[in-house]
């Protein structure tokens, strides 16, 4: 079985300067009111300054992939982690006896209206303020490369939300379209159609 084991990035660990932060930021503002959905894919490369997050939260609808530091980011409505994020904003190793702690742990640390744990194999755990719900992963055996698969999760389970889903259905289809994307080499898409295709076949084996 072909599969990836070492991927290397290069960036810049320069900040743009300080006119170009605030022009971006203004223009974020400009485009709140048309947007349904603002999405912060946060790689920690220097784009997402704090006049950038601030023109983004504005919005009521405001989804947050980051890498680290989370609390930059107080009071999003989604914050999408995966484990080791979510370890590491915490502080602690996040096991089933302390899960429920962490994702309270989250949101008292982020103040958002919703933590999604991503948690490869063991699937996705949602969390409010009073409940922890769980997704279990659709897809535990063909891994090939889960390049930008939080990335997916993300963008799907915005979608959703603009589609009208609750919260958890819209995280069972970032849930879904991950599963798919992981199947592949590489930086992958799935679609609306193939989705459907896989919905359909895990509802078929129930």
């Amino acid at each position: 079985m072909t599969q990836q084991i070492v991927r290397i990035d290069r960036k810049s660990d320069n900040l743009p300067d300080r006119a170009l932060q605030l022009q971006l930021a203004e223009y974020i503002s400009s485009q709140v009111g048309d947007v349904d959905a603002i999405v912060c894919s946060d790689y920690g490369d220097g784009t997402l300054t704090p006049p950038v997050i601030q023109a983004a939260l504005q919005h009521t609808r405001s989804i947050v992939d980051a890498q680290k530091a989370l609390d930059r980011y107080q009071g999003a409505s989604v914050f999408t982690p995966n484990l080791p994020e979510a370890e590491q904003a915490v502080g602690y190793a996040i096991t089933p006896a302390t899960l429920d702690r962490a994702g309270q742990d989250l949101l008292n640390l982020t103040q958002a209206q919703h933590i999604l744990i991503t948690r490869g194999e063991e699937g996705m755990s949602l969390f409010d303020r009073s409940s922890q719900q769980v997704i279990p992963a659709f897809n535990r055996t063909d891994v090939y490369d889960v390049t930008g698969a939080g990335d997916t999760v993300a963008a799907a389970l915005t979608l959703g939300l603009i589609g009208g889903a609750t919260l958890w259905e819209a995280a069972v289809l970032g849930n879904l379209a991950a599963s798919i994307v992981v199947r592949q080499f590489g930086t992958a898409t799935t679609s609306p159609p193939e989705m459907k295709a896989a919905l359909e076949e895990l509802l078929g084996g129930l």
